[in-house]
């Protein structure tokens, strides 16, 4: 038990590499806000239906170049869709999903991998007959130059110490916060622009929670990657997001800075566990 606690807390992230993006913090604790870069993503009236169900009802929202932003909601709000209809996994039947300049409703999941988008879904999803490394091979299974491809996994081990560990051992053998940070390392595989994480903190014990929302944080800082966060931590969430979007049975109620997204009484009451 000891051990396994040591292995959730042991996320060590390396120093930041030259050239790139630096986000300070303002006074009160929040994410300063980063040079305004172009809009990566943008969604324009989107409808999606599993069946007969309208599970998102005409979604307009923009992520920028060099963001965190969180979309937030309850369970059936339609976050996850959202995440899904966004990589190709699921597909538009109105609407609008413009990735960087190009619409992408309908390209199917892998064309949209190549083009330097990547989706770390809801549950990790790891193949657990595989090993670590085996895993991360997968994940760069778009990648033609085996150089690169080791140079990732390196790189992927070095952000995740306990990964190098376990280079050799089954996926599904591990504990749950290993089986995360492996999915994050996975998916960082195609070195993408813009990631996707949909409930990274399910299932996670307090301690590491903390730990994979600050290798979030870490990621878009060091590295300047632009992340769409779904969580139902909200509080994390926020306090680690530049914007932020409320979601409610498939609509957008609230947008606007994640700050000002907190300190709104309506939120604060649903999602923050005030009274």
């Amino acid at each position: 038990m000891v051990d396994r606690a040591a292995a959730e807390t042991q996320v060590i992230v390396g120093a930041a590499r030259p050239g790139t993006v630096e986000t300070e913090r303002d006074p009160g604790g929040q994410p300063a806000a980063p040079a305004s870069g172009p809009v990566m993503l943008e969604l324009r009236d989107v409808h999606t239906y599993y069946g007969q169900i309208h599970a998102l009802k005409g979604l307009n929202m923009t992520v920028n170049q060099g963001e965190i932003v969180a979309l937030i909601g309850g369970n059936g709000a339609g976050k996850t869709t959202t995440l899904r209809t966004i990589s190709g996994m699921m597909k538009p039947k109105h609407g609008q999903v413009v990735y960087e300049g190009q619409s992408i409703g309908g390209v199917p999941a892998h064309t949209i991998l190549g083009r330097g988008m990547s989706h770390v879904p809801e549950g990790r999803r790891i193949f657990p007959q595989l090993s670590v490394r085996e895993n991360l091979e997968v994940g760069a299974y778009t990648v033609t130059d085996r150089a690169v491809v080791e140079q990732r996994i390196e790189e992927g081990f070095a952000l995740f110490p306990r990964l190098k560990e376990r280079e050799t051992q089954l996926g599904g053998t591990m504990s749950g916060g290993e089986q995360q940070m492996l999915a994050i390392a996975r998916a960082l595989m195609v070195n993408p622009r813009l990631l996707l994480l949909d409930e990274p903190s399910m299932g996670l014990s307090p301690l590491f929670v903390e730990a994979i929302f600050d290798i979030v944080e870490k990621l878009n800082r060091e590295r300047g990657t632009t992340i769409l966060l779904v969580e139902q931590n909200a509080s994390m969430a926020l306090g680690i997001a530049h914007r932020a979007y409320v979601l409610q049975t498939g609509e957008i109620r609230l947008s606007g800075p994640a700050a000002d997204i907190a300190r709104d009484e309506s939120v604060r009451k649903a999602y923050l566990g005030d009274e």
